[in-house]
């Protein structure tokens, strides 16, 4: 080959290497960038006052002057909402007034029916032109009540659609006794045997008046539920009695975090869904502005008070939450730390170790000294090779049918249980990394300990091992990283969702939360996902930092081994 072809040959493998390298580790910032930034977030952010009454008065940490500081200018304004929501449920509700009305206006047809016989007679006695003002003034005295109370309850109501009904209620009140009259008048007319009957019912126009109305109604008080369960979502429940009453943490405080108040007043206090009818008739939900959708009315107005004091009403101060690491989780992840899936991994990881690395360093000793190329070597070396490449999630049902069900290692799910599935998943890995970490290992270290007079044994410990001892833990750390990882295996043999930090005596029959396996169930199954990501990313950053820690570790024992084996 000449030289000037290896040369180019030298600088395009070195170009290529170097591309690739580049692409690693654009792909390496592109993955972890947002993990970073979002994972930190779970530590450091943006808090509400709702993040110190938690901390208050759920983990007694914090100081209750500045908390009652933070309060008082949040209940100031947030005061400005309540008031107006207190305002629009304080008339009488909607059904009590129609039911009232309702019962006034048969009260008052009733009254006619009975009195139909002294109206005949009046017009009776007064022919002609006397009988107009006659019907007028008896028809007052009939009606007086019924138009009192809608007089009242228009006085009363600060709702429009209700104020639009009563306003409706008194053009049928004059409709509806005027014919009531016209029926008295034609009652000398009729037969003796009908003569007691009158008409009792309002006109057809109110009654579709009647209806229209209570549909707005009933979609306003809809909307303003809806309004509402945003509400206290957001800032929570807006009486202490209400605050009690709940059982649910999420029900007892508002949002904790800034970003996450923001999302919720954009999606559940200024833009609420509704229902509402397709062009089939069918019941259909949408999701609408509050201000556009229902311009000049109070829910309206409520909106716009919530968002211009929106600031005033969280009080947001920059916290450091160093118990994220540390603290149990409340309410599915909604509140506190991520301690109990910390320690589960722990757990995890090192009752796989305790299992996987003497049986790897034994199996990788046997292959390395001791076995002779044969058949039943070549066989086990196929066999370690293919668990090598069965997928993680065949070792847990493995262990779930095997190690659970059959043997009974635990009754069920169990960190004993998954821990070694984990070590039958990385054995393979251990067997390798060992044996080729003692295949580097000059035969004449073996010869210069045999020619010492040391035996077959003796000489791997004292020797071999030690020499190569670097390689072998980096291996079997390496192996860690994988096993803290796994997500698959623990599904099945050891990991739950949700729960407590378990004791170390209780590694042999419960089953632990893990970081990985929470990942996963908080990505893809928890009701709030969308509300606590910064949860979803702070697991995610923590288990990326154990396996670099662990990595790290691997890398440093290496160099310090090596140094003190050359001298």
């Amino acid at each position: 080959m000449k030289t000037s072809t290896r040369k180019i040959l030298d600088k395009s493998f070195s170009a290529l290497a170097l591309s690739s390298m580049a692409i690693m580790c654009a792909a390496a910032v592109a993955f972890l960038a947002p993990i970073i930034i979002n994972g930190s977030g779970a530590v450091w952010f943006k808090a509400t006052v709702e993040h110190f009454k938690f901390l208050r008065e759920v983990l007694d940490r914090g100081s209750a002057r500045e908390l009652a500081a933070m309060t008082e200018k949040s209940d100031a304004a947030r005061e400005k909402l309540y008031s107006l929501m207190r305002a629009y449920e304080s008339p009488a509700d909607f059904k009590k007034i129609s039911g009232a009305i309702a019962a006034a206006r048969r009260a008052a047809f009733a009254e006619a029916a009975k009195k139909s016989a002294e109206f005949v007679k009046i017009l009776d006695e007064n022919k002609g032109a006397a009988s107009a003002p006659l019907i007028k003034k008896f028809g007052e005295g009939i009606f007086a009540n019924y138009s009192g109370l809608v007089s009242d309850a228009a006085k009363s109501s600060s709702s429009p659609a209700m104020a639009e009904f009563l306003a409706g209620e008194k053009e049928a009140l004059q409709s509806g006794a005027r014919a009531v009259l016209e029926d008295f008048a034609k009652i000398r007319k009729l037969s003796v045997l009908e003569k007691g009957r009158v008409r009792r019912e309002l006109p057809a126009a109110a009654l579709e008046n009647l209806g229209a109305a209570s549909e707005k109604v009933s979609e306003d008080n809809a909307a303003y539920a809806a309004f509402k369960e945003g509400v206290w979502e957001l800032l929570g429940p807006m009486t202490q009695a209400d605050k009690e009453a709940a059982k649910m943490m999420r029900r007892k405080f508002g949002q904790t975090r800034m970003d996450v108040a923001r999302k919720v007043l954009g999606e559940s206090v200024l833009r609420i869904r509704v229902n509402s009818a397709d062009s089939s008739g069918r019941q259909t939900s949408e999701s609408v502005l509050v201000a556009e959708r229902f311009k000049g009315t109070p829910l309206a107005e409520m909106a716009k008070c919530a968002e211009e004091n929106f600031t005033a009403m969280m009080q947001p101060r920059n916290a450091f939450y160093w118990g994220f690491l540390f603290d149990s989780p409340y309410d599915s992840n909604i509140f506190g730390g991520i301690f109990p899936m910390i320690l589960g991994t722990f757990y995890l990881t090192v009752g796989t170790m305790i299992f996987a690395a003497p049986l790897g360093i034994v199996a990788a000793i046997y292959f390395s000294e001791y076995a002779k190329n044969g058949r039943v070597v070549n066989f086990l070396r196929m066999c370690v090779g293919t668990l090598a490449g069965v997928p993680s999630i065949v070792f847990g049902l493995f262990g779930l049918a095997f190690l659970i069900n059959t043997v009974k290692v635990s009754e069920s799910k169990s960190v004993l249980a998954g821990s070694i599935t984990l070590a039958l998943l990385i054995l393979p890995t251990i067997i390798r990394s060992c044996e080729e970490a003692l295949k580097t290992v000059p035969n004449s270290y073996r010869e210069a300990a045999l020619g010492l007079g040391a035996g077959k044994w003796r000489a791997i410990c004292t020797v071999i091992l030690p020499a190569a001892l670097p390689g072998m833990l980096t291996g079997i750390i390496i192996s860690m990283g994988r096993a803290a990882g796994e997500t698959a295996p623990i599904i099945f043999t050891a990991a739950t969702s949700t729960g407590a930090a378990i004791a170390l005596a209780d590694v042999f029959t419960e089953a632990t939360p893990a970081l990985p396996w929470n990942i996963y169930n908080i990505c893809s199954e928890h009701e709030m996902a969308d509300k606590i990501e910064h949860v979803q990313y702070g697991m995610a950053l923590t288990l990326i930092a154990i396996v670099l820690l662990l990595n790290s570790v691997a890398i440093v024992l290496r160099d310090r081994l090596q140094k003190k084996l050359r001298g």
